[in-house]
């Protein structure tokens, strides 16, 4: 797949918005910061507008200051929606986008419902940094120090540091590519995934020490509530620290944190061992993601949504049983 359509969008317009999901992390941040600089050496405008804040431990991104939170739909032609399943996922930007304006969309997730006038959507790429460092290519333009470290940032983190699946040779042979711009992997790391206080010690070792447990222990589950959720809401790292710890469990296939947004919204984050797809059991509550990684917002409390999702995954598992 190549995004013919893209490039003929870009020497169509000449100012555009570019946006992405909610609960940001490096492959949405670090993505949109390579395209925009992409899209600013082709003599284009661009700017980065997004619902949510951008997480503290990716403060050190160049140009991650010049994102803004003011929408305005006077200021743009065409509008990037990138790293989202569906146009939903762009949070209150999404729904303040102009109709009549066309929306191109980049993504690599299975199940991405191809919501845009252009639809790039590759789910063989191990993240959608890997596909703009491909943008990068096909347009002949030149990378420099910045976007590649932008753009490692991406596919480091969609891939887990490179311990998920969709870690691939051609993800691999990029990298290398990247690392000849001088930037500095170990570094990158630190800043990304070892800067955390002892207060955020102390809160992962509370969380993680409620576990529950069902089906035989091949479920791992946590719930956290409201005013605990406000604690971490700014640190969405130590939440993937409880996922991975609990993941980490030899016999654990399944692992689920339900944290309570508010009186009626539950946001769930799930992740898996092969080959059970909690893709399927997240895009099923509206949500979506990987096989082995996903999310959904749940309407309801606490204790609804755990059920139901229980539910949902004891039966995955009895199915991949038998």
């Amino acid at each position: 797949m190549n995004p013919n359509q893209v490039i003929k969008a870009i020497k169509s317009y000449s100012t555009f918005l570019i946006t992405s999901h909610i609960s940001l992390e490096g492959d949405a941040l670090g993505s949109e910061l390579a395209l925009a600089s992409l899209l600013r050496k082709l003599g284009k405008t661009a700017y980065i507008v997004n619902s949510g804040k951008t997480p503290s431990n990716y403060s050190f991104l160049p140009g991650v200051k010049k994102i803004s939170r003011r929408f305005s739909n006077r200021a743009h032609q065409a509008v990037f929606i990138i790293d989202c399943s569906d146009r939903g996922r762009a949070g209150r930007i999404a729904g303040l986008i102009d109709a009549r304006k066309p929306v191109i969309n980049i993504d690599h997730h299975i199940g991405n419902k191809n919501f845009g006038k252009i639809n790039w959507v590759d789910p063989a790429a191990s993240s959608t940094g890997e596909m703009i460092y491909r943008l990068f290519r096909f347009t002949r333009t030149k990378l420099d120090k910045k976007d590649a470290l932008n753009i490692y940032t991406a596919i480091l983190t969609d891939t887990g540091s490179f311990r998920h699946p969709n870690t691939t040779s051609n993800t691999l042979y990029i990298c290398s590519r990247l690392l000849k711009f001088g930037i500095n992997p170990a570094e990158i790391y630190a800043r990304i995934y070892e800067n955390n206080s002892v207060r955020d010690a102390i809160y992962v070792a509370k969380i993680i020490s409620r576990l529950s447990f069902a089906a035989d222990n091949r479920i791992a589950w946590i719930k956290i509530k409201r005013p605990e959720f406000e604690e971490v809401k700014g640190k969405p790292e130590l939440l993937d620290k409880i996922l991975d710890f609990a993941k980490s469990i030899k016999i654990v296939k399944v692992v689920l944190i339900f944290c309570q947004v508010d009186k009626r919204f539950i946001k769930l984050n799930l992740r898996s061992k092969s080959p059970i797809d909690v893709q399927k059991i997240a895009s099923s509550f509206g949500g979506g993601g990987h096989r082995l990684a996903s999310g959904c917002t749940i309407k309801g409390s606490l204790k609804e949504a755990e059920q139901m999702v229980l539910r949902q995954v004891k039966r995955a598992l009895k199915w991949t049983v038998s």
